[in-house]
């Protein structure tokens, strides 16, 4: 395939990611939880355009680190993860890879933590562990940011 194309794939499938991960994060604030639909339909699109080792590896190590805390977290100290947010950030590690899908965390849980402080801190009556965040609008945030390094790296 000449790169034109190849470009033309990424955006595509970036495009498709984007749209997925806004999906997830308006039902997510909305219902709180994310319909077992959007990871399938971003695993799917994962397809574009894919070096298959690369994608897997991204899913395990994207995926694995919440599941790891989401099983050894106590919830009786209000700290609870939820399936949908770690079929998530699976399907996000197979379309993004290990480093991406790694950067998305970063970017993600470090926006949760600023949002989470400033609620903290604008309601100072409140505890820690009452602090209630859906994740996936922060995923989508971290996702797209780091997709679009992906796309720029292509372009340049």
């Amino acid at each position: 395939m000449e790169g034109g194309k190849i470009v033309s794939l990424w955006i595509i499938k970036g495009i498709l990611f984007a749209l997925l991960l806004i999906a997830a994060a308006i039902y997510d604030l909305r219902k709180r939880e994310i319909p077992d639909a959007i990871p399938f339909f971003i695993v799917s699109i994962g397809f574009i355009s894919i070096n298959i080792l690369e994608a897997l590896v991204g899913l395990f190590m994207t995926g694995i680190p919440y599941l790891l805390a989401a099983i050894l977290i106590k919830k009786d100290i209000g700290f609870s993860m939820g399936g949908g947010d770690i079929k998530l950030m699976g399907a996000c590690g197979f379309v993004l890879g290990a480093p991406l899908g790694t950067l998305q965390s970063f970017i993600s849980l470090l926006l949760a933590l600023v949002v989470g402080m400033c609620g903290k801190a604008s309601n100072s009556n409140s505890n820690w562990n009452q602090i209630s965040l859906p994740l996936a609008p922060f995923f989508c945030v971290g996702g797209i940011l780091s997709y679009s390094a992906r796309i720029m790296s292509f372009i340049n």
